[in-house]
């Protein structure tokens, strides 16, 4: 992720290696701050199944499963429950969503050190009945497509598998401008890029999509489109496979 190390444990670490494959742009602007040599270090994003991750989702399944009002508008979040993910920032956002859409309902997918303590927050502030914590999910190549959206305030990340697959599925991304999301949100094209502690500015973009279908629709096809158009896999094998070429060329 875009974490920085000490110089010097870059340079001890990083020496040891013929060349450095970062998955985003922002990791690899990591390493060159840390002293990596710009001629050791490649940026070949990580790629996405746009076949298994597919939009035309099923609300009312989801709606079913998660035993929530058919009329509902849901916000997904996806993302281990530690401090850079930012769930407290969301959480921050939440009455000011509801405040305009009293129908609207957050799921926060995924486990880890927080969530008992986002689980008491939700408690404590009386969100039992808008925020649901479902714990860890494999089936997300059918929750991701029925989602109105998904929100994602890290304050560090390396790219964001979850946003690469919600933008595969065709869903509009409200996410914190931070590491490699840039690189898969596109502010004003598939979502919104927002500053990552900002819960009010999280509150305004979700409701402006929740407000605007025909917007959040677009949003999704421009998504969907980005990814399969820069993040396929055929891409990441041969951005791999160039750097494996010029390693060996150089090697002789």
């Amino acid at each position: 992720m875009d974490n920085p190390e000490p110089r010097c444990l870059a340079a001890l670490k990083y020496r040891l290696y013929h060349h450095v494959v970062a998955i985003s742009g922002g990791i690899r602007r990591v390493l060159l701050s840390e002293g990596v040599p710009a001629s050791k270090v490649s940026c070949v994003h990580s790629a996405m199944d746009t076949e298994r991750y597919r939009p035309d989702g099923d609300h009312a399944w989801l709606c079913s499963e998660f035993d929530l009002p058919a009329e509902a508008r849901v916000i997904g979040m996806i993302a281990q429950f530690i401090p850079r993910k930012g769930h407290h920032v969301l959480l921050d956002a939440v009455p000011a969503v509801l405040a305009r859409h009293p129908e609207a309902r957050f799921l926060l997918f995924g486990h880890g050190p927080l969530r008992r303590e986002i689980a008491d927050r939700v408690r404590r502030e009386g969100l039992e009945a808008a925020v649901r914590l479902p714990g860890f999910r494999d089936d997300l190549p059918r929750i991701l497509p029925a989602l109105d959206l998904v929100a994602h305030p890290a304050a560090r990340e390396g790219l964001g598998v979850a946003l690469l697959q919600a933008a595969a599925c065709g869903v509009p991304i409200v996410a914190g401008a931070a590491g490699g999301i840039p690189e898969i949100v596109l502010h004003g094209e598939n979502g919104w890029l927002v500053a990552p502690a900002d819960a009010a500015g999280f509150a305004v973009r979700i409701n402006a999509l929740l407000d605007d279908p025909e917007q959040a629709a677009a949003f999704g096809r421009a998504g969907r489109r980005l990814v399969r158009g820069e993040f396929t896999i055929a891409a990441m094998a041969a951005g791999n496979l160039d750097v494996y070429r010029r390693v060996l060329k150089a090697k002789g």
